[in-house]
């Protein structure tokens, strides 16, 4: 499977990193019900309290879980001082992986939330496959698939879970494509292809193509977007005088033909 980039390096490093809270959103999303006051209060440890609440908070705001780690120290101490503790007791390190798994499903519980487990993973499996069919930019995928799991009320995961299923995916469809060109190509119409990467002659009086000479493919892409009768008939005659330098059926040339003369509006001129 090649290895596409969906989001830089930087926007990774965002996506994996809790929300960063101004003195307004910390009071509104460390704001506890008295009902998760309770649940942790019955808590064994002030670490294991302070962790569990602002695991709440954080996911009352991304809908997903963060590593002790990456725990901002002001909003543990934050949380801290609102029980009561004194913020140099809490020790992120003493709250163990096991403690914390349990904590996040009772977090999913009480926020109405299901894990990202094999059934979820399927869906998104599912809904990546349509996106894909439908040309959309890995990234856009992505933001789409998290969009999608908060209105299904599933635990939005990492990263990297979401990133490996988008590329195979995205490898998929390409190799379906791959395979109806590979098909659908007859050996006259692979030749008129190779025949726009040609370079064309710099002139008259110069047969032989220049190092610097356009290739024949590169004026089918140069469309005039304008609307004018004169511009269309001179757009369609270059393409046409191009295309029929090829091999390419009288089918295919109108096609390319039809192409240029329609506007950015999606709309044939009248």
């Amino acid at each position: 499977m090649s290895r596409m980039k969906i989001l830089n390096a930087v926007e990774q490093e965002q996506f994996e990193s809790p929300p960063v809270f101004n003195s307004v959103q910390r009071k509104q999303y460390f704001d506890f019900s008295s009902e998760l006051l309770t649940l942790a209060q019955d808590l064994q440890t002030s670490t294991n309290q302070v962790c569990f609440l602002v695991s709440c908070g954080y996911f009352k705001a991304a809908k997903r879980f963060f590593p002790n780690r990456r725990c901002s120290r002001r909003d543990l101490d934050y949380v801290a001082q609102q029980l009561g503790f004194q913020p140099e007791s809490i020790d992120v390190n003493s709250y163990s992986a096991t403690t914390r798994l349990r904590h996040e499903r009772l977090i999913l519980d009480f926020y109405g939330f299901r894990p990202f487990d094999s059934t979820a993973k399927s869906f998104v499996a599912g809904e990546i496959e349509k996106l894909a069919r439908s040309q959309l930019q890995p990234a856009l995928i992505l933001w789409r698939i998290v969009d999608s799991l908060v209105k299904e009320k599933i635990e939005i995961p990492g990263y990297y879970p979401l990133a490996e299923l988008i590329l195979a995916a995205v490898n998929t469809r390409k190799a379906e494509l791959c395979a109806i060109i590979e098909r659908a190509l007859t050996a006259r119409t692979r030749e008129a292809l190779d025949e726009l990467l040609v370079q064309g002659s710099a002139g008259e009086d110069e047969p032989v193509p220049a190092k610097t000479a356009a290739y024949k493919l590169t004026l089918l892409k140069k469309l005039s977007q304008s609307t004018k009768p004169s511009k269309i008939r001179e757009t369609i005659s270059v393409k046409a005088k191009v295309l029929a330098s090829t091999a390419l059926s009288t089918s295919g040339t109108c096609c390319f033909t039809r192409q240029s003369s329609v506007p950015p509006s999606g709309r044939a001129p009248t």
